[in-house]
């Protein structure tokens, strides 16, 4: 048997809305639909690094352990509700485009909607981006939080395929669900769906613009650097992927280091201007 804390991976790499996912399951009250998300989002993490054999270790998430029990639960490759797959996540690091505000795309959606806000749709349409094809979906359904209450007013969903099977994939809690499963579990009806195959030449033309590469990094770093100095559990993700963006743009984050710097320097220069 192995504790979870022992896996580096899902110590300081591995979140759930925002936190460590350690920490949400030890400070969080959680529902029935976080514990089937979290169970998922950590066997993905475990396994998509090679850490344990789905075949033969399974996850007990009352003891926080990986034991040999096949009572415990399975990895399952497409489950019904996970967090975004690791696989997807690093796709989304190397990509930095004009919709994502010039960022990389992940760094964009871990933004703790509470502390930046941004329109839903800026988000999905930056994640559609990795994906051949798209179904962008307005959509009502039933509350999954709230037992008895139909969300009326549509909400926008991009539907793409991960592992065979068609997901509905949520930017705002970076959580994707199984179709099928959602439409059935919280009676989803569709209002409006346009698949990304189907965009005429006006709408080609827009998403080709929307999707061009564009690097911004350099000059958002001081929000960053801001946001980051918040004490405030929900930004673990976010601190990560800053850190994952320095790495993975090397030159924006030296442009990042010296802008500030002169930035620091004209504050030194000029403290009463500046109060």
């Amino acid at each position: 048997m192995s504790n979870l804390i022992d896996f580096e991976v899902l110590t300081n790499e591995t979140f759930y809305k925002g936190w460590h996912i350690l920490e949400y399951i030890e400070k969080k009250k959680l529902t029935p639909l976080d514990i089937e998300a979290i169970k998922a989002t950590i066997m993905d993490a475990l396994v998509y690094k090679g850490l344990i054999n789905p075949e033969e270790e399974f996850l007990n998430l009352e003891t926080l352990s990986i034991t040999n029990n096949p009572n415990d639960y399975h990895y399952n490759k497409t489950p019904n509700v996970s967090g975004i797959p690791m696989h997807i996540k690093e796709q989304l690091r190397h990509i930095s485009i004009h919709q994502s505000a010039g960022l990389p795309v992940m760094l964009f959606i871990a933004k703790p909607p509470s502390k930046i806000g941004y329109c839903v749709y800026d988000p999905n349409y930056s994640v559609s981006s990795i994906f051949d094809d798209v179904n962008f979906l307005e959509v009502i359904y039933d509350s999954p939080t709230r037992p008895g209450v139909r969300l009326t007013e549509t909400r926008p969903f991009i539907e793409v395929e991960i592992n065979g099977e068609m997901y509905l994939v949520d930017t705002i809690t970076n959580r994707v669900f199984k179709s099928s499963w959602f439409t059935k579990t919280y009676n989803m009806e569709i209002k409006s769906s346009l698949s990304k195959k189907d965009f005429n030449k006006k709408q080609k033309a827009r998403y080709k613009e929307m999707t061009a590469p564009e690097y911004n990094l350099a000059n958002s770093m001081f929000v960053y650097d801001m946001l980051l100095s918040l004490p405030s559990e929900d930004l673990a993700e976010t601190k990560y992927e800053v850190e994952q963006a320095k790495k993975n743009y090397p030159d924006q984050a030296e442009e990042a280091r010296r802008l500030n710097e002169e930035m620091q320097a004209h504050f030194a220069k000029y403290p009463r201007q500046n109060k």
